[in-house]
């Protein structure tokens, strides 16, 4: 693979450029597997409450960014608002055979999304994925490296926080995609936020 350095887009505006570049993650997106996928606008993003304690879990199941990520939330939802525009996709659970295989699937198709949103030159991409990335990634490891002092994540490039842990309304984010009339439990979500 031959990476080649990113073409000036001279007589284009961001607006033009961010229109281009949706409509090809939206391809990407179907080709990478999603059962759908649509850009939603981040000005009016509804957050779920928050409680006032982290739920109690083993500390087998914790991992960096799961039940809660190790940065402030509130330093999250400032960040997501600054954006403009994100794409949303689902994986339904019924074509991936298990909710697992579709967890996984969601961390694959974000980390595309990312790496074709900073190769396209939106730079500043985020990509969020659904779950636990411990359970997808380090399943048979004791605990997740990354949250003893000193260690790194196993999986730094694939792992991501999820938009459950961002505190992102998932119910909220599935209607303004147009997916009112789905069971939450069928499918699993993932998002890229662009520009």
């Amino acid at each position: 693979m031959r990476i080649e350095p990113v073409p000036p887009h001279a007589g284009r505006t961001l607006d033009s450029r961010l229109q281009e570049a949706l409509g090809s993650l939206q391809e990407l997106c179907i080709d990478s597997g999603a059962s759908a996928c649509a850009v939603i606008e981040c000005g009016d993003l509804v957050f779920a409450e928050r409680a006032a304690e982290p739920p109690d879990m083993p500390a087998e199941e914790r991992s960096i960014f799961w039940p809660v990520p190790r940065f402030p939330r509130d330093s999250i939802e400032d960040a997501m608002r600054q954006y403009r525009q994100a794409l949303v996709f689902r994986l339904d659970i019924a074509g991936s055979g298990s909710r697992d295989g579709a967890t996984s699937k969601i961390y694959d198709i974000a980390g595309r999304l990312e790496s074709a949103c900073f190769y396209g030159g939106f730079y500043l991409a985020i990509g969020l994925a659904a779950g636990n990335c411990r359970e997808v990634f380090c399943g048979g490891e004791k605990k997740c490296q990354a949250l003893t002092v000193g260690k790194p994540c196993l999986y730094p490039l694939r792992s991501r926080p999820s938009m459950e842990v961002c505190g992102l309304d998932l119910e909220a984010i599935a209607a303004k995609a147009g997916w009112k009339d789905l069971e939450a439990d069928s499918f699993v979500m993932g998002m890229v936020f662009i520009a």
